[in-house]
């Protein structure tokens, strides 16, 4: 084998180093544990010219090594394929704690195929467990097909992304719990917010047909189910209010206009706030879009809903305005009766400390405004974003 020459040697390791701060960065920025897993096998794989990478991580009980990433074994095995606690080279590395590196690995009497994995190509192996806090979470290992004896520098340098991935493994984890409480405490939030719903719904059912509450109850329902809907395609922890006014005012628009042609245009900042603010808004644009088709631009063939959304520093302004017929003359918000009132009425002042009014506008229609402080949200999610 020719030997290399130093500048060979310097122009490998500074590739080398070059790739580590790629798989350090991409794994900095990797948002759930898939991603993060597909990120450390794909660049390992290049950065050390190998033909595959593969990652075990331990079931919960710590009893087998399930392959949860791959490069070079079938991509089917992912999540299928298992090695009982110390069995073959990568299950020994893992029990052991210790890095192995075989040139012939079907020759070592350690060695245990991974039947139907495609594994029965490749000759070389090197192993090394993934130890995080001191207790070892699983394996990874890289593949040639070729026969190859590691270098002390291939040692070196798996070892070292071995470190980062193992680091990079736990973060996803510790992320991926806080999501999962999050979202717990969200939707136990939201059906809370149902239940109160219902049995204010229940205390006006002498007011109001059982198909009109049902009605009504739907498109609240539909309405918290949007920020999910927005949260789940994002994948943040903010709602983008924006999107959010926009695909309400759809729900109820669609289930409310039958063969009419009400507009409704979305104007305004763009502005992300946290899950708790967004469900708040979107029970607001529901109930205010309901007042409006039902009151102002009852019977209209056509109309226009124009719904604005203004940043002024740390306030945030909604209006709902409509070209419609308006208030009655003798309307004072202060007295008026219905549910939908009284909840936007009770959302802007109990739980975002703002204000509302509901006026009607110089020439014809109606205007709705809800003017909330957002200060201690952006900073809020200002704070939640360095721990991201």
């Amino acid at each position: 084998m020719k030997k290399k020459t130093i500048t060979e040697e310097l122009r490998q390791k500074t590739a080398q180093l070059a790739a580590l701060r790629e798989i350090s960065r991409a794994i900095a920025e990797a948002q759930d544990l898939d991603t993060t897993l597909d990120l450390i096998t794909q660049r390992t794989t290049e950065v050390m010219g190998v033909q595959s990478c593969s990652i075990y991580l331990y079931n919960r009980e710590e009893t087998e090594l399930v392959l949860a990433a791959t490069t070079g074994l079938k991509r089917t095995g992912i999540g299928q394929m298992r090695l009982g606690k110390g069995a073959g080279l990568t299950g020994w590395a893992a029990e052991q704690g210790e890095l192995v590196a075989v040139a012939d690995a079907a020759d070592d009497p350690r060695f245990q195929r991974l039947v139907g994995s495609g594994e029965s190509r490749f000759s070389s192996l090197m192993a090394t467990p993934l130890i995080t806090r001191g207790k070892v979470i699983g394996a990874a290992n890289v593949q040639t097909t070729q026969y190859h004896v590691f270098s002390e520098d291939e040692i070196e340098l798996f070892s070292f992304i071995a470190d980062l991935a193992a680091t990079a493994l736990e973060k996803a984890k510790l992320v991926h719990t806080a999501v999962v409480q999050e979202i717990h405490h969200r939707v136990k939030n939201n059906l809370q917010t149902i239940a109160m719903l219902l049995r204010l719904q229940v205390a006006q059912a002498d007011q109001l047909t059982p198909e009109d509450i049902l009605h009504e109850t739907i498109n609240r329902v539909l309405s918290i189910a949007t920020v999910h809907d927005i949260l789940a395609q994002n994948r943040h922890s903010a709602v983008d209010l924006k999107a959010l006014v926009r695909q309400v005012a759809q729900i109820i628009t669609t289930s409310m206009t039958i063969g009419g042609q009400i507009e409704v245009l979305v104007e305004g900042d763009d502005l992300q706030l946290p899950s708790q603010f967004a469900t708040n808004l979107a029970l607001i644009i529901n109930e205010l879009l309901q007042n409006a088709l039902e009151h102002s631009l009852a019977g209209q063939q056509q109309g226009q809903i124009v719904i604005q959304l203004l940043r002024e520093e740390d306030t945030l302004t909604l209006t709902v305005s409509d070209d419609g017929r308006g208030l009655p003359g003798d309307f004072v918000l202060a007295t008026a009766r219905g549910l939908g009132l009284e909840l936007v009425q009770a959302i802007v002042t109990e739980d975002l400390q703002g204000t509302f009014t509901l006026e009607p506008t110089p020439h014809r229609g109606a205007r709705a405004s809800v003017r909330v402080p957002i200060g201690d949200y952006l900073e809020g999610e200002r704070n939640a974003n360095k721990f991201i």
